[in-house]
């Protein structure tokens, strides 16, 4: 199994596509390209996880209005959330671990 063929699937409905595209390009050694798509993997699901939480909020009474560009500010913030707690082992909620530890068998180096 190849690095790049992990989560294909998902990935070409991704807007992450480039992120990960760029990691490829960046390292050379396959495990490191696992490790660091790992964590990439794992901050889009944490990203994914906020905006499906931001929906359930009573936005009623809000001082902001809903409109598209704060849908997009929010989603932008969101990332940004997301990849720092991915990429943080103190906050890390353990997917990028445990697909590392999973796939890292299948990899060579």
């Amino acid at each position: 199994m190849y690095v790049e063929n992990i989560g294909s699937a998902y990935l070409q409905n991704s807007s992450d596509l480039s992120e990960i595209e760029a990691i490829k390009r960046g390292t050379k050694s396959q495990k490191e390209q696992l490790k660091k798509v790992s964590r990439e993997f794992e901050s889009i699901f944490i990203a994914k996880m906020l905006n499906e939480m931001d929906k359930t909020v009573d936005k009623e009474g809000s001082m902001f209005k809903e409109s598209k560009y704060l849908d997009n500010l929010k989603s932008f913030m969101y990332n940004d959330i997301a990849r720092n707690i991915a990429n943080n082992p103190q906050t890390s909620i353990g997917i990028a671990t445990q697909m590392y530890t999973q796939l890292e068998k299948t990899v060579k180096d």
